[in-house]
């Protein structure tokens, strides 16, 4: 039998960690499939989707810089990868290319795996961008309460704020808006750069004495898989959940796309064990 073909695309790649999910849930699973790693100028991402597109291609995920520069080359867009403006998983299907943002329904897939349920709860959400709004729309579909939407930028994080008025609000980022905002969530979500190797860390994280008993604190951030601001939240007696959480369900949830078959989470987690630091 000929397996079919999937690929990571973006550029760099050699940093992804998709190749070892994806060959262990293969593994798992036990379908006739490959996943390979292609680095994808910006200048060829048209040629190599019309190559996916004309054979031999079961689908492929999409990493930096393409996330947004591949939407108007696909035939279809998923409600999810409209609302947020971008693609991270494309199936091709009858010679149509279809993308899908994962990050947003894995994010809550990860959330509900660990007995926590958004509906009703109120969120203090860091970020926006990519990953940030996929998730804002995610937890709004799922019924959250309420959503405190911060940025460095002021201006993404309004606009993403007037997306739902009656449900999210921006406030600065500033040490005493995102205080009093802490104070009446039941998650915080980091889905910036800060305290991902190499980058800059959070530089006051004060607003975790606000922090009621037990909110759970989630940092996107996976490299380091322990951040200071996951630390620093432990100290202080409160849940946390690294982005390996995120990584893996928002990978299992193309998987899923690309194959038609569910991966057994905890065996996933268990084969991953000890590779992803």
């Amino acid at each position: 039998m000929t397996n079919k073909k999937l690929y990571l695309i973006g550029d760099p790649v050699d940093h992804s960690l998709s190749p070892l999910l994806h060959g262990a849930m293969i593994a798992q699973t036990g379908v006739h499939y490959t996943y390979e790693v292609r680095r994808v100028q910006p200048r060829d991402l048209a040629d190599f989707v019309a190559e996916a597109k004309a054979g031999g291609c079961a689908g492929f995920n999409v990493t930096m810089p393409h996330k947004e520069a591949i939407l108007p080359l696909l035939d279809e867009l998923s409600p999810a990868a409209a609302a947020c403006g971008a693609v991270n998983t494309v199936c091709i299907k009858n010679g149509r290319a279809i993308g899908y943002n994962t990050d947003g329904p894995g994010f809550v897939d990860s959330l509900r795996a660990r007995g926590l349920e958004p509906e009703g709860k109120t969120v203090l959400l860091l970020g926006t961008g990519g990953a940030g709004d996929a998730i804002c729309d995610a937890l709004v579909g799922a019924g959250v309460k309420k959503i405190f939407v911060t940025n460095r930028s002021v201006y993404p994080a309004q606009d993403l704020a007037a997306r739902y008025p009656d449900k999210a609000q921006f406030i600065y980022f500033g040490i005493f808006p995102v205080r009093h905002a802490m104070a009446e969530s039941d998650l915080f979500i980091n889905a910036t750069s800060l305290g991902m190797a190499g980058m800059k860390e959070f530089s006051d994280l004060g607003f975790l004495r606000d922090a009621p008993a037990g909110v759970t604190v989630y940092d996107l951030v996976y490299n380091p898989r322990q951040t200071m601001l996951l630390r620093e939240a432990e100290k202080r007696g409160l849940p946390t959940v690294s982005g390996i959480d995120l990584l893996l369900y928002q990978a299992a949830r193309a998987f899923k796309m690309f194959t038609g078959k569910d991966v057994d989470m905890p065996a996933l987690f268990s084969a991953l064990e000890g590779k992803l630091d």
